[in-house]
């Protein structure tokens, strides 16, 4: 009597309660999926979009206003790439829940296609999430690095040409300290930036540097050295000039060479899983 109710429990699991559980989490899975899909494409267009701006002629070589709008942008497109990819993990989880209902002779037949897909929309996100975190850092870098740009044209050149030696050398002290880390932060792997980049910052700290040289020899009458520290500083401005110059015209091919390959995984994959 036992043995028959076991089995007739059994036959019960297998012929309603797997069926409908199996339904269930099909279901759960094609929401979540569907959600993926969407939050991807979405992913895919912005990230596009926002590289295609950086990547005219360099991030740093964009207004304080296109830097703010772009910011904003890949800050959305990042928290958008992190949804998405939860929904993908979501789907992934119902997909293994229903592999793994006992008493099954083969998968249920919705994993063999959407297993692919939701691969396929991962690899999408993944790079896509590497984009935007290194559209952050660059943007937010090129915000930094423009304002003390700015800074050596209207705090410390107009003290310099005025001779008030005592504010020049203030204000580059204080420049250089900012640029210090700015430094450091152009060098991260994670941001993409073009060593070109790298090298017209280091250009600007020259500069700054040069110019508390020449303040601090001029204020105290060493004129052989303050002559000196004056040619150096009229170089290391030619420097700039010209470092400035070679990144944005080496944009392109850094464009083509780093940035490119990741753009077309994500538009590839995206498609793939669509």
């Amino acid at each position: 009597m036992v043995l028959l109710i076991t089995i007739g429990a059994i036959g019960a699991f297998l012929q309603i309660v797997l069926p409908q559980r199996v339904a269930q989490l099909a279901q759960s899975e094609a929401g979540e999926r569907a959600l993926a899909r969407k939050g991807t494409a979405e992913v895919n267009t912005n990230v596009n979009r926002l590289w295609a701006d950086i990547s005219a002629k360099g991030s740093m070589s964009l207004s304080d206003a296109q830097l703010t709008q772009d910011l904003a942008l890949a800050k959305s497109a990042e928290k958008a790439a992190d949804d998405a990819l939860g929904h993908v993990q979501l789907a992934q989880s119902y997909m293994a829940q229903a592999d793994g209902l006992p008493f099954q002779l083969h998968s249920p037949a919705f994993i063999a296609t959407d297993r692919p897909a939701l691969q396929h929309l991962d690899k999408a996100l993944q790079a896509s999430q590497k984009l935007t975190h290194a559209a952050i850092l660059q943007l937010t870098l090129a915000q930094q690095v423009s304002q003390d740009a700015q800074k050596i044209s209207t705090t410390l050149d107009p003290a310099l040409n005025a001779h008030a030696w005592a504010d020049a050398a203030r204000a580059s002290s204080t420049l250089a300290e900012d640029l210090a880390p700015q430094q450091v932060s152009a060098g991260f792997a994670d941001a993409l930036l073009d060593p070109l980049w790298a090298t017209w910052i280091d250009g600007l700290v020259s500069v700054v540097t040069d110019a508390q040289q020449y303040a601090l020899a001029a204020a105290a009458n060493q004129t052989q050295v303050a002559q000196q520290t004056a040619k150096n500083l009229a170089t290391a401005r030619q420097q700039v000039a010209a470092s400035f110059a070679a990144a944005q015209n080496g944009a392109a091919a850094w464009q083509a060479k780093v940035i490119q390959p990741l753009l077309d995984t994500v538009t590839r994959e995206t498609a793939a899983g669509s």
